[in-house]
């Protein structure tokens, strides 16, 4: 089904929408003064925020004006076709108002309900990670894979905040029983910590609470790039409000320590 369309021009028009977003976004990057909102779900937001989803969703119906769209800062907008992309125009916002380059540009595109484009797009690292179903993952015109590693000991565990990974006492004791078999762990989190395992350079990037324009790009780019990416029930799904990303060799070992696909 996903082969009826042309994931090369999909892929062509998510990158080109990235770029320019991405550029909407450096011009307030690190703007004394910029105004921030907070949303009701206490989430923080920029004009930069707006206009980056705004530039995206030009390109696209300038190109494809049946498609559908769900964007975070403006919600859905109907198509006829059975194409839908889904765009996160600043993922990491609090990084990006603190003036930290760890923020990113999301466009996942589905294709009859299956991702089958992602772009992840770091402007200010100038870094882009993208990837089609069945054609493989890549980092600036590189290709990319997981890391090889199949020893927790020697393994790197990012997430954004292990706040969220100590909300009660049983997920408290599971992450601390990882922390305590693997080799370090970081906060590199977002969408970056995602890009980090499918480029070969963390294990895995634990993510409990996520939402669909979160998690859109990031399972085609994983999968694509030899790794495993699930909700914390264990399926792989973007639309579980929840991720985890890991390598494939410790996928396994490193869900049932946290008790994925058990609650």
């Amino acid at each position: 089904m996903v082969r009826e369309f042309d994931l090369s021009a999909l892929l062509q028009t998510a990158l080109t929408a990235a770029h320019e977003a991405g550029l909407v976004t450096l011009r307030y990057f690190r703007s004394v003064g910029l105004p921030i909102e907070i949303k009701g779900d206490s989430s923080p937001v920029t004009i930069a925020d707006r206009e980056a989803e705004k530039t995206i969703v030009q390109i696209v119906k300038s190109r494809f004006p049946d498609h559908q769209l769900l964007g975070e800062e403006f919600g859905e907008r109907s198509g006829e076709a059975p194409v839908r992309w889904i765009i996160d125009p600043i993922d990491g916002t609090k990084s990006f108002i603190s003036g930290v380059p760890l923020y990113g540009t999301l466009i996942g595109v589905e294709v009859e309900g299956e991702v089958s484009v992602g772009v992840v797009s770091m402007p200010a690292l100038g870094e882009v990670y993208y990837a089609t179903v069945g054609g493989g993952a890549f980092c600036n015109g590189r290709s990319i894979q997981v890391s090889p590693t199949s020893d927790l000991s020697e393994s790197v565990i990012l997430t954004t905040s292990d706040r969220s990974l100590r909300v009660d006492k049983d997920s408290a004791q599971r992450y601390d029983h990882l922390v305590e078999r693997t080799l370090f762990q970081r906060t590199w989190g977002d969408c970056y910590g995602h890009m980090l395992v499918a480029s070969g350079r963390a294990e895995a990037m634990l993510d409990p609470g996520m939402s669909v324009w979160d998690s859109a790009p990031l399972k085609v780019i994983v999968d694509e790039a030899g790794g495993v990416f699930t909700d914390w029930q264990g399926e792989p799904t973007i639309h579980g409000g929840s991720a985890i990303s890991t390598n494939a060799l410790l996928s396994e070992s490193i869900r049932n320590i946290l008790g994925i696909g058990t609650r």
